[in-house]
């Protein structure tokens, strides 16, 4: 779960990257967010439903919750990716600048 972030973060920070995309990579990126949570609260249990109990499926994957959070706040993570790769290409035109 925490690789697939990682790798999903990955890409809006590239797709952030392109000229005038820094709203939309926030955008996409929140709902990309939503989606990724949808599919480890709701969708990996149900695949896992008939091949593990219901202690060892609360035990192992989030609940409901944790997508609830992403619709809200889902917003964030993609928002500081994007802030970051806009610092970094503002100091590097700086520094190319001077």
């Amino acid at each position: 779960m925490f690789v697939s972030f990682i790798a999903l973060m990955v890409v809006i920070w590239r797709v952030s990257k392109r000229p005038r995309w820094r709203i939309r990579a926030v955008v996409y990126g929140w709902g990309a967010c939503f989606l990724w949570s949808l599919f480890w609260a709701l969708l990996m249990p149900m695949f896992f439903r008939g091949m593990m109990d219901s202690t060892t499926l609360a035990a192992t994957f989030p609940d409901g919750l944790f997508a609830m959070s992403f619709l809200v706040f889902g917003w964030f993570w993609p928002a500081v990716m994007v802030g970051i790769s806009n610092y970094r290409e503002r100091k590097k035109r700086e520094y190319e600048h001077v």
